[in-house]
């Protein structure tokens, strides 16, 4: 039986990696230690238990930002992550650290380009200014 506000249910669980929050850093950081520990299990046999908790649904909590904001941060193959660094460093009046943000730079691409094969239409903006949508779709506007 589920619990009450007054009087919640308490559920114990062992764990090796417990993760809390849905909002865009553990959602993000949950994608990547996912591949971190199939790694681990194809390369030493170890079976890590990996857990997300938060306080409402995933599917309506934070963890729709971590999309808005790896698409807001794509850097496409013109720039190069230590561009992204200094952007941020520059937008944070230089308290950031930039190794963690010269690595996201590195590697958030590949989150939009999985939203991209999950379904998501990204609009793109090509060399002669036109705006085009997902690879599966067919939409096209030029502005000259």
């Amino acid at each position: 039986m589920a619990g009450t506000f007054e009087k919640p249910e308490i559920v114990q669980e062992e764990v090796d990696i417990l993760m809390i929050g849905g909002g865009m850093a553990c959602c993000g950081a949950a994608y990547e230690i996912v591949r971190w520990a199939e790694a681990a299990k194809a390369e030493k046999g170890v079976n890590l238990k990996i857990k997300l908790v938060d306080k409402a649904a995933l599917d309506r909590s934070g963890a729709v930002a971590q999309g808005l904001s790896a698409i807001n941060t794509y850097i496409g193959s013109e720039q190069d992550p230590a561009d992204y660094a200094r952007m941020v460093s520059n937008d944070l009046m230089g308290i950031t650290r930039d190794d963690l943000a010269y690595d996201l730079g590195r590697v958030v691409d590949d989150s939009v380009h999985l939203f991209e094969e999950w379904g998501l239409p990204i609009w793109k903006t090509d060399a002669r200014a036109c705006v085009t949508t997902a690879p599966s779709r067919s939409a096209r506007v030029c502005r000259h």
